[in-house]
């Protein structure tokens, strides 16, 4: 397989929100490992003395730690500690290297897969994993429909047990990014899941699939293991004393503590006074700013394989006009909103840069108030401009969004378009954006491609097919994009699949015009480096957020 253009980091779930997420450790102020019961709060589940903690925060838990229901960055904040892929992203390139596979071969249609699997491989209770398990965790997922299962929904026919340790995926298509999508699916104890599966088994009517279980458990073979678990309260992750690949390192944190905290306040005070130690995912310019000033606490700017932007509702007036959006895209300071978010790097169109399938066959838009004046002389509404307002929506309590909103419109009322401007709660504005009568004209967001490759994050953000506030609500449905990402995906052969791509980023910028493309996203991990060192990459597809990897002081 051609190498994959190298991923600077993680691959995630696709989010409208810049969601703050975080991870630390504590020693309640000073610069040995802290020990003991959280200073943050009870847990439910105390290190024992002497252990190594690791502490921190989250602006919100997971709703649940099953991995074939979670997909956003809280989640594989557990999912990359916990379970383990067949295949994860090389951290060179992003192209996929085995994790429990040790190997796999494509049929000459592209119609199946056969991978074999490692033979030393134990489950956090020491029991051996087997291609049963492979199997039950694939049918597991798809049966529940949940999380990264869209992926797959339409592609995977079945999953075979060839052998012990052979699994056989049976497609119901081509569809070229199979090995690459596998980064996103996780592999649990069918065992264990079946022996705490409610009512008539995992198959049944009336099965609930484990999910009940795994809600507050874990049944993997990662190097950490779930202790204990309350929403929108506390978790805790212990070392995998069984853990197959080499033991856990000792230097590791014995024990992981994370407690939400919504209040950004108590989040600061807690950091600065040495009572948390990892401040985990995007954060907002002040609070990198407040931290930063004290001694010992650092910023690790890690560029992801997602984009910040503004999609365009190309539904409603004045925006349903092409010349009218470009003419938006001509008027966004790209160098400034940058700045404003961290110095992130550059994203010309729909695809980050760092992501395979990249392809920069086009004219990008660069902040151009003449061009600007060009494409409003061109529209439909060049003579009644001040008739059509722009609604600019965004997430109540997103203050570098804020900026980037209030900076856009700055320009636009510039150029004569009279602008509204509305923050709004999460629930409304989701809402907003379901309606044409109410949704706006813009909104902010932001997306990560969920398996390191274009068309992730294409089919993601664009494909009639993506309903919901991913395509914001249908706002995007073109046949001809459509044709194209169906063609693209379903291509086996890697050169000619980015030929496809490349078609697909050149349409969207210079003819369909959905989103003002402003940069690439950044996370800003904070963390105290009086407590433990940042350890080596484990996988570009974990934001180096994968515990065994950090070094203790």
């Amino acid at each position: 397989m051609k190498k994959m253009k190298r991923l600077l980091c993680t691959i995630l779930a696709a989010s409208m929100l810049l969601a703050l997420a975080a991870c630390g450790t504590t020693d309640g102020g000073g610069n040995t490992p802290s020990t003991g019961t959280p200073s943050t709060g009870d847990p439910g589940t105390s290190a024992p003395a002497g252990a190594t903690v690791l502490r921190g925060t989250c602006t919100t838990t997971p709703e649940t730690v099953d991995p074939a229901r979670g997909t956003g960055e809280n989640d594989l904040l557990v999912y990359v500690n916990v379970y383990e892929c067949l295949v994860v992203p090389n951290a060179e390139d992003g192209s996929p290297e085995p994790q429990l596979a040790e190997s796999w071969e494509p049929s000459e249609d592209g119609l199946s897969y056969t991978f074999k699997l490692r033979q030393n491989v134990t489950f956090d209770d020491g029991t051996p994993m087997t291609a049963k398990d492979v199997k039950y965790s694939f049918d597991r997922m798809m049966a529940i429909g949940e999380g990264f299962a869209y992926i797959l929904k339409d592609v995977l026919a079945e999953t075979v047990v060839v052998d012990e340790y052979t699994v056989e995926f049976k497609l119901a298509k081509t569809f070229g990014p199979f090995v690459s999508s596998l980064t996103a699916f996780r592999i649990v104890n069918s065992a264990v899941v079946e022996a705490n599966t409610a009512a008539d088994g995992m198959y049944g009517e009336n099965g609930d699939y484990g999910t009940g279980y795994l809600l507050t458990h874990s049944a993997g073979t990662g190097p950490y293991v779930m202790s204990s678990f309350t929403v929108h309260d506390t978790m805790v992750m212990t070392k995998n004393e069984n853990y197959w690949n080499g033991g856990v390192p000792e230097a590791a944190p014995d024990t992981v503590e994370i407690q939400e905290l919504t209040e950004a306040s108590t989040t600061k005070m807690l950091m600065s006074n040495g009572d948390l130690d990892f401040v985990h995912g995007h954060q907002d310019s002040s609070t990198i700013a407040s931290l930063t000033a004290t001694d010992g606490i650092k910023v690790n700017p890690l560029q992801e394989a997602g984009l910040n932007f503004f999609m365009m509702n190309i539904k409603k007036a004045p925006t349903d006009d092409v010349h009218i959006r470009k003419a938006l895209s001509y008027a966004c300071d790209y160098e400034q909103m940058k700045s404003i978010l961290g110095g992130a790097g550059d994203a010309n169109g729909p695809v980050p840069t760092n992501l395979f399938g990249y392809v920069d066959n086009f004219e990008a838009y660069a902040y151009d108030l003449e061009k600007a004046e060009e494409e409003i002389a061109a529209s439909k509404y060049a003579n009644n401009l001040a008739d059509y307002p722009i609604q600019l929506d965004y997430i109540e309590g997103n203050g570098d969004t804020g900026k980037l909103v209030y900076l856009l419109a700055s320009s636009l009322e510039g150029l004569g378009f009279k602008v509204v401007i509305n923050e709004t709660p999460w629930v409304q504005f989701c809402n907003n954006e379901a309606e044409i009568a109410t949704s706006p004209n813009v909104t902010n967001a932001f997306a990560t491609a969920s398996y390191p490759e274009a068309g992730s994050i294409l089919e993601l953000k664009y494909a009639s097919w993506t309903l919901g506030n991913w395509n914001q609500n249908e706002w995007m449905q073109d046949e001809k994009f459509d044709s194209m990402l169906t063609e693209a995906l379903g291509t086996v052969d890697d050169d000619a699949r980015i030929a496809l791509y490349g078609e697909m980023q050149k349409y969207l910028v210079e003819e369909v015009v959905p989103s003002i493309f402003t940069c690439a996203s950044v996370i800003q991990p904070i963390y105290n480096s009086n407590h433990f060192e940042w350890g080596p990459t484990h996988s570009t597809m974990e934001y180096n957020c994968c515990y065994s990897q950090f070094v203790m002081k």
